[in-house]
């Protein structure tokens, strides 16, 4: 599931660039090539077997990747591989990822790519095992993903500007969660609690919503797709199995989606303006 080749071999970097380095174990690869003025590139890897690719090409990009020792106790990081690519000014990117015991073994993968300014993105992962990645081409958009324990798998990718994507998928294990937003100014946020859920959001305009999409329970799935500008739609599900769908196409449309218990099932289809729509199903 990579979308990148890791590189490996010696360092390079042109002028007036900052670069750090710590290795700790065996079998560490790192590699940093910084083209611009002012880049700063910080590489900590903590245990063995790892790999960090961090490519910087623009002026005062700040890109940081530890595997292992973040986040108290000094949890190493084994068979971790991580890449990172920023492209433009003033874009900031970290990634973060560590065993959840220090003999852990389960390789996980992460991978930032931003192509613009004023960027930031954060990849984190408390144990192996877990996989992510973001896109994003445009300028001062936010991106944020946090995963613990293991097989969870993240996808986030934003094009165009000011938009906010947020993915929190702490608990239990095999959760899936792909957020992608063309536009400008889209705010998505979901979090998933229990064992193989699964989650979309994929919103295409301006300033659409998204950001109460929650499931806590095992093998739901939540789909929402906004199509248009200023759409609002609020997801919860509490339970097992359920599945809960949203489609919008048109503007200032609000959906409100509750679902508690367990094989429950919702689909709303909304086409047209100003349109409010509520579910609950117990």
């Amino acid at each position: 599931m990579k979308k990148s080749i890791l590189f490996f071999g010696a360092f390079a970097f042109a002028a007036s660039v900052s670069l750090a380095q710590t290795q700790t174990g065996q079998n560490n690869s790192s590699t940093t090539d910084q083209t611009g003025n002012n880049n700063t590139a910080t590489v900590d890897q903590l245990g063995n077997d790892n790999v960090s690719t961090l490519l910087q090409d623009g002026k005062r990009n700040m890109g940081k990747v530890e595997q292992g020792g973040f986040g108290g106790g000094g949890t190493q990081s084994n068979n971790a591989e991580a890449f990172m690519s920023q492209i433009g000014n003033d874009n900031e990117a970290l990634i973060q990822q560590r065993q959840g015991f220090p003999s852990g073994t389960a390789a996980s993968f992460h991978e930032i790519i931003q192509d613009g300014k004023e960027n930031n993105a954060i990849l984190r992962t408390f144990n192996g095992g877990n996989q992510g990645y973001v896109l994003q081409v445009g300028n001062r958009n936010d991106a944020n993903g946090s995963q613990s324990q293991s097989g969870h798998i993240l996808f986030i990718d934003q094009i165009g500007n000011d938009n906010v994507a947020v993915v929190d998928q702490l608990g239990a294990k095999n959760n899936f969660a792909e957020i992608g937003q063309t536009g400008n100014d889209n705010d998505a946020k979901t979090m998933q609690r229990g064992d193989t859920n699964f989650a979309y959001i994929f919103q295409t305009g301006n300033d659409n919503v998204a950001t109460e999409i929650k499931q806590d329970g095992d093998f739901n799935l939540i789909s929402v797709f906004q199509d248009g500008n200023m759409n609002n739609s609020t997801i919860n599900q509490l339970g097992n199995l359920n599945i809960g769908e949203v489609s919008i196409l048109g503007n200032s449309n609000i959906t409100t989606l509750t679902q508690t218990g367990n094989g429950n099932y919702s689909l709303q289809l909304v086409t047209g303006n100003g349109n409010m729509s509520t579910v609950v199903q117990n």
